[in-house]
């Protein structure tokens, strides 16, 4: 994976081929090194449950699977970056501007949703007194609600990046004042993955033409360990206190080839077992009851390995899109197929990320950040749909926020 990266990596830093490597980066690479690292300086494990995960012990499929898919994906999507036609983001950037008065009074609805949201799930006494307890189980019945603060509260992140990158005159106040909402809104919605989320979406004005150098990319992931590290010890309560601790924690997070490992060892490869499963999650908006856990193959998975942590506190392990290809497409010679169109449709999106106007480059970087959860997921996932809504509406108010200027006017 390494040599595949360092051969033929693409060196502008946001495309679909660095998605894959970063995803295989964090969930195989750092976690299997950190891992034979402590074993090797002779680790004695401090968290309660010790040593969570031996990549020893890994079967040969679980490891060759993981490096087949990652071939296949970082394959293909560098093929498609190479061929497909590309524009530029000095046009964009020259042509659109951020209406300020728009742009605050975007923040304050974002505002009193989150107050809202806030109050609805516990209030101050639920939010400060048992954080991890109330963001994980009082949420529930809030669902639509909860999606639309993070998307709202996600572009609310990059129209600000976008505002400083390309307003003349900034207004220091206004600025302020959307970092306050999106303050707030990272508490409510999980500081650990609202702060990566927000950084990125703020920077996309910069990271477009940015370009990859491997100093850059250790900038980058010594970033976000840190952030990763601050966010995970905030939502347990200070539970991870020690550098040590959130050492280990690394590993017992970043777990998803364990669970695939489990899934070689007790089922056969499937046909089309679980793709219903987004639909069942969409029926029950018309009515059509369905269990929970038939919405998602990682909560299919999590009520039979972790029935305790799935019927008690709806929380859910992630398990990697190969157990959905395992379970889905049978013998891996046609995986390449689902492999093959996925691949195509983000490369589609990234040729096209410059040439719609800023809305549609939130879209395209949303939908990366969205191909890099599939990684721990699923291709066909059932928030899908409502995602598609969410641009559309977007796409028809983008006069409201966004003004293009003459550029010869200047």
């Amino acid at each position: 994976m390494l040599t595949a990266f360092f051969l033929f990596r693409n060196k502008e830093i946001l495309c679909p081929s660095n998605v894959v490597f970063g995803s295989y980066f964090l969930y195989f690479i750092f976690p299997s090194v950190l891992f034979y690292v402590l074993e090797w300086s002779g680790w004695t494990y401090v968290l309660p449950w010790g040593k969570a995960n031996d990549w020893s012990k890994l079967s040969d499929e679980a490891v060759l699977s993981y490096l087949y898919v990652f071939t296949l994906f970082y394959g293909f999507t560098r093929f498609f970056e190479v061929i497909l036609v590309r524009s530029s983001a000095d046009s964009l950037f020259e042509q659109y501007r951020v209406r300020p008065l728009m742009l605050f009074v975007f923040s304050s609805v974002v505002l009193v949703g989150g107050l809202y949201f806030f109050q609805v799930t516990g209030g101050a006494e639920a939010w400060f007194g048992n954080y991890s307890s109330t963001y994980l189980e009082n949420k529930k019945g809030y669902g639509l609600l909860n999606f639309v603060l993070l998307m709202s509260s996600n572009f609310l992140a990059f129209a600000l990046g976008f505002y400083w990158k390309t307003q003349r005159r900034v207004n220091f106040i206004l600025m302020m004042c959307v970092v306050f909402v999106l303050v707030f809104c990272a508490f409510i919605q999980g500081v650990k993955s609202r702060i990566f989320y927000f950084a990125i979406f703020f920077s996309i004005p910069w990271l477009t033409t940015a370009r990859l150098t491997l100093l850059k990319g250790a900038v980058i992931f010594t970033a976000f360990t840190l952030a990763f590290s601050f966010a995970m010890y905030l939502r347990s309560n200070g539970f991870y206190s020690t550098p040590g601790m959130l050492l280990e924690y690394f590993l017992s997070y970043f777990n998803t080839i364990f669970l695939h490992d489990m899934i070689l060892r007790d089922m056969p490869p499937g046909f089309l077992l679980t793709m219903d499963y987004p639909l069942n999650k969409w029926l029950t908006f018309f009515g059509v009851p369905s269990e929970d856990y038939m919405h998602d193959i990682s909560r299919w998975l999590t009520s039979i390995y972790f029935p305790q942590q799935w019927f008690e506190g709806s929380a859910t392990q992630q398990w990697p899109v190969e157990t959905e290809l395992y379970l889905n497409y049978g013998n891996y010679v046609f995986w390449v197929v689902p492999i093959f169109i996925y691949s195509l449709l983000m490369c589609v999106l990234y040729s096209l990320r410059y040439r719609l106007g800023p809305v549609f480059l939130f879209i395209f970087m949303y939908q990366m950040l969205f191909f890099l959860s599939v990684f721990r997921g699923s291709m066909l996932q059932w928030i899908v749909l409502f995602n598609v809504i969410f641009y559309l509406v977007l796409l028809c108010c983008t006069r409201l926020l966004f003004v293009k200027e003459n550029v010869h006017a200047h």
